[in-house]
């Protein structure tokens, strides 16, 4: 990963909670909405995919937005950043939560746990922050991590939808020298799959968000557990990024 984007998140953090706040998600007036925002988005996207002898991972895990609502529902979280001054914030955010670690994800992207030892890895509101070639390492990552056993939830978002073109069209104006952190990276969908396929993972259920893909996953090699369904999250429930 480049230095240039560890450097944006480490700078952005460290100004001010709502600096961060606001890199990490956008559109949100109080930390109060931005904490709700955590709870909704578990509460659909990862609450029903863990169980309390879980253990999870929340990779770009950045205030512990996730994290927060995630960590009562299983055995431990592992709250993995790239970026120092995200991590430090977000051990001061969820310092009463116990069964929660932290570490630091190096340049390399190589996930710092075992292979094989997560149950339910969160990979959300990430992948747009990275290259390509990035994404592909996490994604191969995230496939040496889970247990045999293991789900992923992994989200890319999509040229198909208004506001990621005209995101995108921006940042063509712009170059690709501005915004190294920030700058939003976009998939068609037939490439999405075609990234899982790459790094071995099966997707077992599609979960309609406007303007993403996103699906659980499982390592490849295990049975489809059935026709992948959407399933539908109100879109005022979501803010996007």
């Amino acid at each position: 990963m480049r230095k240039e984007a560890v450097a944006y998140w480490d700078s952005v953090a460290a100004r001010s909670e709502v600096d961060a706040q606001d890199a990490v998600l956008a559109g949100f007036r109080t930390k109060r909405e931005f904490d709700d925002s955590g709870r909704v988005d578990a509460a659909h996207l990862v609450l029903p995919f863990v169980s309390s002898s879980d253990a999870v991972l929340d990779l770009g895990c950045g205030l512990g937005r996730l994290t927060k609502w995630t960590s009562p529902a299983c055995r431990d979280v592992l709250a993995v950043d790239i970026s120092t001054e995200m991590l430090r914030r977000a051990r001061v955010n969820l310092a009463g939560f116990k069964n929660v670690r932290f570490r630091r994800l190096p340049r390399s992207l190589r996930i710092p746990t075992p292979d094989r030892s997560i149950d339910f890895l969160l990979y959300y509101h990430v992948s747009e922050h990275l290259e390509r070639e990035d994404n592909l390492k996490i994604l191969k990552e995230i496939k040496r991590c889970l247990r045999r056993t293991g789900r992923a939830l992994v989200e890319m978002s999509l040229y198909d939808h208004p506001d990621n073109r005209r995101e995108f069209l921006k940042w063509a104006r712009l170059g690709s020298d501005e915004g190294v952190g920030v700058r939003s990276r976009f998939y068609t969908e037939e490439e999405a799959r075609m990234m899982l396929s790459l790094a071995g993972l099966h997707p077992q259920l599609r979960l309609y968000v406007p303007g993403k893909f996103v699906v659980v996953v499982t390592p490849r090699g295990q049975d489809l557990l059935g026709a992948m369904p959407l399933v539908r999250i109100a879109p005022a429930e979501l803010r996007r990024e």
